[in-house]
């Protein structure tokens, strides 16, 4: 009996020991160079497939292969490097958003008047876009996913100044502009004395770009469903980097304007994304309308939050930040909060969590030569060819959300070889004080289903496939 006991207790230590050797290994994972060596569009992908259902639409990164804005003559490493810059201007721009809309008395628009101008590509940019057509009879459009933005805008005829294809106001028997009479005016709180006047919005934003729109309502097409009086801007000018290469823009924040409240008896203010992996330009992704994204196997939630200084956003409770066996808490009211963004490429993060998330990994790399800088990451190695380890990065979110990121959302090659990888977080442009937020980019959420669910207050995440 007592030598049964014995081995009880042998196999049970034994037991133990097994767990913890499995659960330290999954603290760290291998990684190697060539799985960083991004492929370009495949020569035989099919760009033409059909959305998978009437509530479901592909998602395409702005310069994949799929999309018509891809930039001539360049490597597709090369332009998501050129899109991460475009990150610093996306952030002065939310930084800055109490620079906000003005109303103009009077509109060089004329809806009877229409010019012909050719598609053109657009200059980086970091976002991903759909497919949706406007007016009767259609007219199809590729606009960039904001999260961030709550006015939907496209490009419109006549203008000078814009870049991409226009939309034909006198060609849709379904177009009307809207005066500052209209309640969707009334409720952007931006007309004057003049109820008569057209509701014309200028959006500044913090780089110095701006949008002139007239403000319209229109038939919206989403795969075959219909949405009538759809209200958007029709953008008669654009000027500065962020804005004026911009294909146009729908609007997913949470403000009464946006695509997601105009919708809430289609959809129910609900939607998820899967953004594909950059491994490839061929891949795609898809947007999910509905309480369908609710079901989806393996989801975790974590409240949704708020903040009245940025109210489009959706903000997070990013508790704390694990690298490898290292635990780093991030106390209550550190920044201005955590905004989960479809816009930003990179996660930027504050600098009290920065600094010892990013000091941690370098203690834990210390077998690795740091190389050169390669801006905005200040955190990267040479690697042999060889198989690597590396500690797993896991994001905290309130009510036991745990995140734990793939290398590939971790890690950021610092060439096109793969020779040289860097740790894919950064501070904010200047700095990450007090008065800044945190960030989570779409880099960190790639193969992640990301359901927003407004009326339940919520956001889940599950780990996905979402190549295509």
């Amino acid at each position: 009996m007592a030598k049964c006991a014995c081995s009880i207790l042998f196999i049970s230590a034994l037991f133990q020991i097994i767990l913890c050797v499995l659960a330290q290994k999954s603290k760290f994972a291998n990684v190697s160079p060539a799985s960083f060596i991004w492929k370009d569009a495949e020569l035989n992908k099919d760009c033409s497939a059909r959305e998978i259902e009437n509530s479901s639409l592909r998602v395409t990164h702005i310069q994949g292969k799929c999309s018509p804005f891809r930039l001539p003559n360049s490597t597709w490493w090369s332009v998501i490097v050129e899109s991460i810059k475009g990150d610093e201007h996306r952030y002065r721009a939310i930084m800055n958003r109490s620079v906000g809309r003005s109303f103009k008395t009077s509109s060089p628009i004329r809806p009877q008047e229409d010019t012909d101008v050719p598609l053109s590509s657009a200059k980086g940019g970091g976002n991903y876009i759909i497919k949706l057509g406007f007016g009767t009879p259609i007219q199809n459009f590729y606009l960039e996913v904001d999260t961030g933005s709550d006015i939907t805008w496209i490009p419109c005829a006549p203008c000078s100044s814009c870049s991409s294809a226009l939309f034909s106001p006198s060609k849709s028997s379904t177009y009307k502009y809207l005066t500052c009479a209209s309640k969707p005016c009334q409720d952007l709180g931006i007309c004057g004395n003049d109820k008569n006047s057209n509701c014309s919005v200028g959006e500044r934003y913090g780089d110095q770009s701006e949008v002139d729109q007239l403000m319209s309502s229109e038939t919206l097409s989403v795969s075959s469903q219909y949405v009538k009086d759809f209200v958007f801007g029709c953008a008669y000018s654009l000027k500065g980097p962020l804005i004026q290469s911009s294909p146009g823009l729908i609007g997913f924040g949470r403000d009464s304007v946006s695509f997601v409240s105009q919708t809430a008896a289609l959809y129910d203010r609900t939607f998820s994304y899967c953004l594909p992996s950059l491994g490839s330009s061929a891949f795609t992704g898809s947007l999910r309308l509905g309480k369908t994204a609710l079901s989806i196997p393996g989801l975790q939630f974590t409240p949704l939050l708020s903040n009245a200084q940025l109210p489009p956003f959706y903000f997070l409770g990013l508790t704390g930040i694990s690298v490898g066996e290292e635990l780093i808490s991030i106390p209550a009211g550190t920044g201005k909060g955590t905004i989960i963004d479809s816009g930003t490429v990179i996660s930027r993060l504050v600098e009290p969590a920065y600094n010892a998330m990013r000091d941690s990994f370098r203690r834990q790399m210390s077998n690795l030569t740091l190389a050169r800088p390669s801006e905005p990451f200040d955190t990267c190695y040479k690697v042999p060819s060889k198989a690597v380890k590396f500690p797993v990065i896991t994001l905290h979110f309130e009510n036991s959300l745990d995140l734990s990121l793939p290398m590939e959302n971790t890690l950021f090659p610092g060439n096109a070889r793969g020779s040289v990888l860097c740790l894919a977080f950064a501070l904010p442009p200047d700095g990450g004080d007090s008065n800044t937020v945190s960030i989570i980019g779409n880099y960190q959420q790639q193969n992640f289903r990301v359901v927003h669910d407004v009326p339940g207050s919520r956001l889940g995440i599950a780990s996905e496939n979402c190549d295509a």
